[in-house]
């Protein structure tokens, strides 16, 4: 009785673990699959411009909207990719940090219309 139910449990263990490979990326996955994968942008630029285009997106911004928003998340991101590689204390780079993120809080309320800016902070969950 013991084999039995030790065999059956092996069985059922091994096709649990053979669902698994849709959690990694797959050479015979379809093409939309790949593009719609999450990628952490790396370089300060590369994220505010990420930024700056899903905002443009979200909230109709005007051209000159989408450069001034560019502009304050690429200076907001250099600062964080500065702050985050130095070795000042946690606490210290925790302090700047919130600094930085209340700059540019100003910033995009200064450059955004009272409804843009609304449905900005509605959009966080």
């Amino acid at each position: 009785m013991k084999y039995i139910f030790l065999s059956l449990m092996l069985v059922f263990s091994m096709k649990g673990i053979s669902q698994l490979k849709g959690a990694v990326p797959q050479s015979t996955a379809p093409a939309n699959v790949n593009k719609e994968r999450k990628t952490t942008p790396t370089a300060p630029a590369d994220a505010a411009k990420t930024h700056a285009l899903k905002l443009k997106q979200s909230l109709k911004l005007t051209d000159k909207q989408h450069q001034d928003i560019y502009k304050a998340f690429l200076e907001y991101e250099t600062n964080m990719d500065k702050t985050g590689k130095s070795s000042i204390p946690k606490a210290d780079r925790f302090k700047k940090m919130n600094e930085y993120n209340k700059k540019r809080q100003a910033k995009l309320k200064a450059i955004l219309t009272k409804e843009q800016y609304h449905d900005y902070i509605m959009s966080f969950p």
